[in-house]
This record gives C-alpha cells, sequence and structure tokens, in this order.
C-alpha cells in the first residue's frame, strides 16, 4: 500500500511478530512470547522463573469430626433420651468428615516468579496436567533466552 506524504510515496511498513505455539489446551495457551490461562494473560517477559508448589491437602474436614463428636457426646450426657437424634447426626457427621479426610487429594500449583513478586496462576489436583504447564513456560522462558 502506497500513501501519499508531503508529496512523497513511502510504503507503509507493518511488523508481524510471530509467536511460536509451545502448548495449547483446553483454556490455556502457552506460546514464546506470552501465556494466556483463561482470560488472563502473562507477557512471558515478565516472568522470570517457573515452578510447581504443591499444597498439603485440606484438613477442613476435621471440623466436620469434632461437631460430630459434641453431638454424640451431647445425646450421651442427656439423660432423658430426648436428644438421641442428636446421635444420629453426630455420626454421620463424623462419617462425612472422616470419608472426606481419607479422599481429600493435595493440590499442585503453577507458580511464577517475576520481578514483582511470586504468583500462583493455576492450581489442580491433577500432578501431569500441572507439570505440563510448568515445563511448557520453561520452555517458553528457555526460548526466549
Amino acid at each position: 500500500m502506497y500513501n501519499t506524504y508531503a508529496g512523497q510515496n513511502r510504503t507503509d511498513q507493518t511488523t508481524e511478530i510471530n509467536e511460536i505455539t509451545i502448548l495449547q489446551e483446553a483454556f490455556i495457551k502457552i506460546t514464546d512470547l506470552r501465556t494466556i490461562i483463561g482470560t488472563i494473560t502473562y507477557s512471558m517477559s515478565d516472568i522470570t522463573a517457573v515452578k510447581v508448589t504443591k499444597r498439603a491437602k485440606s484438613y477442613k474436614a476435621l471440623w466436620l469430626v469434632m461437631a460430630g463428636l459434641l453431638f454424640i457426646l451431647w445425646s450421651i450426657i442427656d439423660q432423658t433420651g430426648q436428644l438421641f437424634e442428636f446421635f444420629n447426626i453426630g455420626m454421620v457427621l463424623n462419617i462425612v468428615g472422616i470419608v472426606s479426610l481419607i479422599t481429600a487429594k493435595p493440590t499442585y500449583a503453577v507458580q511464577i516468579q517475576s520481578p514483582v513478586g511470586n504468583y500462583s496462576i493455576l492450581r489442580s489436583t491433577n500432578l501431569t496436567f500441572i507439570q505440563r504447564i510448568a515445563d511448557a513456560m520453561n520452555t517458553a522462558i528457555a526460548r526466549r533466552g
């Protein structure tokens, strides 16, 4: 395309940036220039390191067990027998809490390091998925040089 500018012809030069896609899975796209997770874009030039972190499984289900034990104790202490339903409620809470504790899985995260600080940008219980993302991001950092 030619434009006339001050009486002279010149050619418009558009710089085209070629991105190399390293990984594209579901809602994640990693190129040598950026990482897109959902609707959030991270510039690879701002990321200095990527690692996988492990977060221990949650013990919040212990609160269910404790509440269940309180219901059971309350029903046992009550000598009138009118609170026997509390024993059943306590048993259900204990069973749900113990099953939740047994089946809980640890959470893994992709943690990026930038000049501003460290951020966990993606969490999952699937270690292989998280490891693939971290490896692709490290590949992008290595290609950047």
